[in-house]
């Protein structure tokens, strides 16, 4: 058996499934892959798959983890051929970037993640509301849900902020904190400004450019046509298969 960490990307319509489906199209790029997933015990076994921090609906992604087990015992020479047969059966709208061993379970918890939308609002106006955000002693939105409502405090979670131009709209980027007591929502960071901006809190163009995870080591990309290793991990990159 052998844990490993995938490293992968979505856009286009894939953007709009969620989660369970997500995770169900891993899966099944794994076994068109022709790699087999280890299970696990109990009367009803399942794949040993998980994607640390579900993605919200309707959001592309830059850089996703999946934590899976495999059958196999993977030598870290394998890394560069088992990336390229996990690109060859990708479903449209996912890329794999990049695929690392790691010597036991890897349990990764999300310390912070950046994101960026596009508001539909010229960019000295949103620069106005993000000012008045930073500024606000407390901005607080109440979540609800079928087990009842909560108040929840966007600043605590809510990191950098920043505008830019994108064409007549804004591009807004954002990092969101994440702690035991969970995090902020992108759309609720989105209606916060979007009540500043007087316009409709329409998300749009939601990208999830990054996570930071506590419990991992740095992944940065390895250089093209090698393979990086340390005491814990090997990377293979996308310039694996580019030789």
């Amino acid at each position: 058996m052998s844990w490993w960490l995938v490293s992968f990307a979505r856009d286009g319509a894939a953007r709009y499934i969620s989660h369970l489906d997500t995770m169900r199209v891993v899966q099944r790029t794994f076994a068109r892959a022709d790699i087999e997933l280890a299970l696990s015990q109990g009367m009803r076994p399942k794949p040993r798959l998980s994607l640390p921090l579900p993605l919200p609906t309707g959001a592309a992604a830059r850089d996703e983890l999946a934590v899976v087990e495999v059958v196999e015992k993977t030598p870290t020479a394998a890394l560069p051929e088992r990336l390229r047969a996990l690109r060859a059966a990708a479903a449209e709208g996912f890329a794999f970037e990049r695929l690392a061993l790691v010597e036991e379970r890897p349990r990764p918890q999300a310390a912070a993640a950046a994101y960026e939308c596009r508001l539909r609002a010229p960019q000295a106006a949103v620069e106005a509301a993000l000012a008045a955000f930073s500024a606000a002693p407390e901005v607080t939105v109440v979540r609800r849900s079928p087990k009842g409502s909560r108040t929840v405090e966007l600043k605590k979670y809510v990191g950098e902020l920043s505008a830019s131009p994108r064409g007549v709209d804004t591009k807004v980027c954002f990092t969101l904190r994440y702690g035991p007591g969970g995090s902020a929502r992108p759309d609720e960071v989105v209606g916060a400004l979007s009540s500043r901006l007087g316009i409709e809190p329409v998300v749009l163009d939601l990208v999830r450019v990054g996570v930071r995870w506590k419990g991992l080591r740095p992944r940065p990309p390895a250089p093209a046509g090698k393979v990086s290793s340390g005491e814990a991990t090997g990377l293979a990159d996308k310039g694996d298969d580019e030789q």
